[in-house]
């Protein structure tokens, strides 16, 4: 959290899209900029959090599910993430590479603690 916060100069961050909110959710708040928003794309189970942390910052917490997305809006989804990957405005973050024979074990790793980058699966 203070490593965010001194990145960011204590102004915090706009945005956080939370994989594991059930986890995370409640550490995610302080290191929120004013009117930044967490998108919960994921989470195990419930959640208790500080309002106090939401209102202090005039910031709010959305729900995302992929599947509610529109078709029309997927295909333009696509289109945006591959411009950004092309232009290298987005750089994904390899964690490992594995043979594709080694999947199953691709799926225990990324959800050990401490698990970072995308685990990418090679012929």
């Amino acid at each position: 959290m203070t490593e965010v916060l001194k990145i960011t100069e204590n102004r915090g961050v706009d945005i956080i899209l939370e994989m594991l909110a059930n986890v995370n959710l409640g550490k995610d708040l302080p290191v929120l900029a004013r009117n930044g928003r967490v998108i919960v794309i994921g989470s195990r189970g419930k959640v208790e959090i500080d309002a106090r942390e939401l209102m202090v910052r005039d910031a709010e917490i959305r729900g995302m599910l992929l599947f509610n997305v529109p078709a029309q809006e997927k295909v333009a989804v696509h289109a945006a993430l591959r411009a950004a990957l092309e232009s290298g405005t987005v750089k994904p973050v390899i964690g490992r590479e594995l043979a594709l024979a080694e999947a199953p074990r691709a799926h225990e790793l990324i959800m050990e603690p401490g698990a970072s980058g995308k685990i990418i699966l090679l012929p």
